[in-house]
């Protein structure tokens, strides 16, 4: 389990978004117009430097029940595609090919 708990208020969320990691899995949830959206990316690059290739979005309601269904879809990102972020973990910064 990448998140057990919202990381923030939703409010603040608007304004700062949030992101975070856990092994080779990188994560970034933030508003884009009246919607949620998280994204899911591999480690080592930060989500700027990292080609949109790379990069998953879904996109949830601006509300509680779709920050509780994106947190939902970040765990179940890394479980279901545990493999690619171990293989992204294992390369570290040398052998990465997501950046820019």
């Amino acid at each position: 389990m990448v998140l057990k708990r919202k990381p923030m208020l939703l409010k603040n969320l608007a304004v700062y978004g949030t992101n975070g990691s856990k092994g080779g899995m990188q994560f970034v949830i933030q508003k884009e117009g009246d919607v949620m959206a998280a994204y899911t990316f591999p480690a080592p690059f930060a989500f700027d430097y990292t080609a949109p290739k790379y990069k998953t979005r879904q996109e949830f309601a601006w509300d509680d029940e779709g920050y509780d269904a994106a947190i939902e879809w970040i765990n179940n990102q890394y479980e279901e595609r545990l493999s690619e972020w171990e293989l992204a973990e294992k390369a570290g910064i040398s052998g990465a090919v997501t950046h820019i």
